[in-house]
Protein backbone atom coordinates (compact mmCIF):
# COMPACT_ATOMS: atom_id res chain seq x y z
CA UNK A 1 0.00 0.00 0.00
CA UNK A 2 1.00 3.43 -0.94
CA UNK A 3 1.69 5.52 2.20
CA UNK A 4 -0.01 9.23 1.58
CA UNK A 5 -0.89 12.09 4.06
CA UNK A 6 -3.51 14.49 4.01
CA UNK A 7 -1.97 17.90 4.75
CA UNK A 8 -3.65 21.46 4.90
CA UNK A 9 -1.80 23.86 2.44
CA UNK A 10 -2.09 27.18 1.67
CA UNK A 11 -3.44 28.85 -1.35
CA UNK A 12 -0.26 29.59 -3.60
CA UNK A 13 -0.15 31.59 -6.71
CA UNK A 14 2.20 30.60 -9.32
CA UNK A 15 2.99 32.05 -12.21
CA UNK A 16 4.30 30.47 -15.27
CA UNK A 17 2.87 28.82 -18.67
CA UNK A 18 0.13 26.79 -19.89
CA UNK A 19 0.01 24.14 -23.03
CA UNK A 20 -2.96 22.10 -23.61
CA UNK A 21 -2.34 18.53 -24.07
CA UNK A 22 -4.81 15.41 -24.75
CA UNK A 23 -6.83 13.61 -21.62
CA UNK A 24 -4.79 11.24 -20.54
CA UNK A 25 -5.70 7.91 -21.16
CA UNK A 26 -4.86 4.25 -20.63
CA UNK A 27 -3.54 4.37 -24.78
CA UNK A 28 -1.81 7.63 -24.49
CA UNK A 29 -0.57 8.27 -21.16
CA UNK A 30 3.04 7.50 -22.06
CA UNK A 31 2.61 10.00 -24.90
CA UNK A 32 1.11 12.97 -22.68
CA UNK A 33 4.22 12.19 -20.33
CA UNK A 34 6.53 12.76 -23.01
CA UNK A 35 4.63 15.77 -23.52
CA UNK A 36 4.88 17.13 -20.50
CA UNK A 37 8.67 17.41 -19.81
CA UNK A 38 8.65 18.81 -23.46
CA UNK A 39 7.01 21.45 -22.04
CA UNK A 40 9.17 21.70 -18.92
CA UNK A 41 12.25 21.33 -21.49
CA UNK A 42 11.22 23.77 -23.33
CA UNK A 43 10.86 26.45 -20.37
CA UNK A 44 13.92 25.63 -19.19
CA UNK A 45 15.72 25.68 -22.47
CA UNK A 46 14.50 29.16 -23.30
CA UNK A 47 15.46 30.79 -19.54
CA UNK A 48 12.19 31.24 -18.78
CA UNK A 49 11.52 28.73 -16.00
CA UNK A 50 14.92 29.67 -14.60
CA UNK A 51 13.94 33.39 -14.51
CA UNK A 52 10.63 32.08 -12.52
CA UNK A 53 12.52 29.79 -10.33
CA UNK A 54 15.30 33.08 -9.44
CA UNK A 55 12.82 35.14 -8.03
CA UNK A 56 10.68 31.81 -6.13
CA UNK A 57 9.56 32.13 -2.50
CA UNK A 58 9.56 28.70 -1.63
CA UNK A 59 12.30 27.32 -4.40
CA UNK A 60 9.76 24.81 -5.30
CA UNK A 61 8.71 24.26 -9.56
CA UNK A 62 5.18 23.72 -9.88
CA UNK A 63 2.99 21.93 -12.77
CA UNK A 64 -0.93 22.21 -12.64
CA UNK A 65 -2.66 20.15 -14.23
CA UNK A 66 -6.48 20.29 -14.54
CA UNK A 67 -9.24 19.39 -17.61
CA UNK A 68 -10.39 22.52 -19.31
CA UNK A 69 -13.17 22.17 -22.61
CA UNK A 70 -12.04 18.57 -23.22
CA UNK A 71 -8.45 18.79 -23.01
CA UNK A 72 -6.04 18.72 -19.72
CA UNK A 73 -4.30 21.96 -19.38
CA UNK A 74 -1.06 21.82 -18.14
CA UNK A 75 0.92 24.42 -16.01
CA UNK A 76 4.28 25.03 -15.53
CA UNK A 77 5.51 27.51 -12.83
CA UNK A 78 6.55 29.05 -9.86
CA UNK A 79 5.34 31.29 -7.14
CA UNK A 80 7.94 33.95 -7.71
CA UNK A 81 8.18 37.30 -7.14
CA UNK A 82 9.30 37.39 -10.88
CA UNK A 83 6.74 39.60 -13.30
CA UNK A 84 7.29 37.52 -16.97
CA UNK A 85 6.92 38.46 -20.13
CA UNK A 86 3.56 36.76 -21.65
CA UNK A 87 3.15 34.62 -18.24
CA UNK A 88 -0.27 33.96 -16.67
CA UNK A 89 -1.21 33.20 -12.88
CA UNK A 90 -2.80 30.32 -11.55
CA UNK A 91 -4.84 30.29 -7.95
CA UNK A 92 -3.80 26.85 -6.04
CA UNK A 93 -6.57 27.30 -3.47
CA UNK A 94 -5.92 26.50 0.65
CA UNK A 95 -8.02 23.52 1.33
CA UNK A 96 -6.82 19.54 2.46
CA UNK A 97 -4.61 18.10 0.20
CA UNK A 98 -3.77 13.84 -0.41
CA UNK A 99 0.32 14.56 -0.47
CA UNK A 100 2.36 11.60 -2.28
CA UNK A 101 6.23 11.56 -1.82
CA UNK A 102 9.19 9.69 -3.86
CA UNK A 103 12.48 10.58 -4.98
CA UNK A 104 15.37 9.49 -6.21
CA UNK A 105 15.05 9.74 -9.98
CA UNK A 106 13.58 12.07 -13.11
CA UNK A 107 11.01 14.14 -11.87
CA UNK A 108 8.52 13.01 -14.31
CA UNK A 109 9.18 9.20 -14.47
CA UNK A 110 8.52 9.96 -9.87
CA UNK A 111 5.75 11.78 -10.80
CA UNK A 112 3.90 9.22 -13.29
CA UNK A 113 4.47 6.24 -10.84
CA UNK A 114 2.72 8.34 -8.13
CA UNK A 115 -0.05 9.30 -10.23
CA UNK A 116 -0.37 5.54 -11.62
CA UNK A 117 -0.25 4.42 -7.92
CA UNK A 118 -3.21 6.86 -6.95
CA UNK A 119 -5.23 6.40 -9.48
CA UNK A 120 -4.77 2.58 -9.58
CA UNK A 121 -4.09 1.53 -6.04
CA UNK A 122 -5.35 4.37 -3.60
CA UNK A 123 -8.14 5.99 -5.21
CA UNK A 124 -10.05 2.55 -5.97
CA UNK A 125 -10.03 1.63 -2.12
CA UNK A 126 -10.96 5.29 -1.10
CA UNK A 127 -13.03 6.77 -3.47
CA UNK A 128 -14.53 9.29 -1.54
CA UNK A 129 -10.88 11.19 -1.02
CA UNK A 130 -10.88 12.49 -5.10
CA UNK A 131 -13.46 13.94 -7.25
CA UNK A 132 -12.20 13.57 -10.76
CA UNK A 133 -13.41 17.16 -11.86
CA UNK A 134 -10.57 18.64 -10.14
CA UNK A 135 -6.80 19.09 -10.68
CA UNK A 136 -3.43 17.68 -9.93
CA UNK A 137 -0.34 19.72 -8.40
CA UNK A 138 3.08 18.68 -9.05
CA UNK A 139 6.02 19.87 -6.54
CA UNK A 140 9.66 19.64 -7.61
CA UNK A 141 11.05 20.57 -3.77
CA UNK A 142 14.51 19.76 -4.69
CA UNK A 143 15.51 22.23 -7.92
CA UNK A 144 16.69 18.76 -9.64
CA UNK A 145 14.63 17.50 -12.07
CA UNK A 146 17.07 14.33 -12.58
CA UNK A 147 17.59 13.25 -8.93
CA UNK A 148 14.47 14.61 -7.64
CA UNK A 149 12.15 15.17 -4.67
CA UNK A 150 8.89 15.42 -5.56
CA UNK A 151 5.05 15.84 -4.19
CA UNK A 152 2.10 14.90 -6.10
CA UNK A 153 -0.44 16.99 -4.04
CA UNK A 154 -4.31 16.69 -5.08
CA UNK A 155 -7.21 18.19 -3.53
CA UNK A 156 -9.77 16.15 -0.61
CA UNK A 157 -12.43 17.05 0.84
CA UNK A 158 -11.28 14.40 3.33
CA UNK A 159 -9.46 15.98 6.45
CA UNK A 160 -6.64 13.92 8.55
Amino acid sequence: MTNYQIKVLPETTITGYATQLPLPTLENVAQVSQQKSAHFGALAKSGQFGALMAGSRDKVGYALSGVHDGQLEYFAGANTTVDAKNAETREIPAGNYIVLTAQGGPSRQLFDELIKQFFSEILPKRPELYTGDSFIVEALLNGNPMDAVVELRLPTTVTA
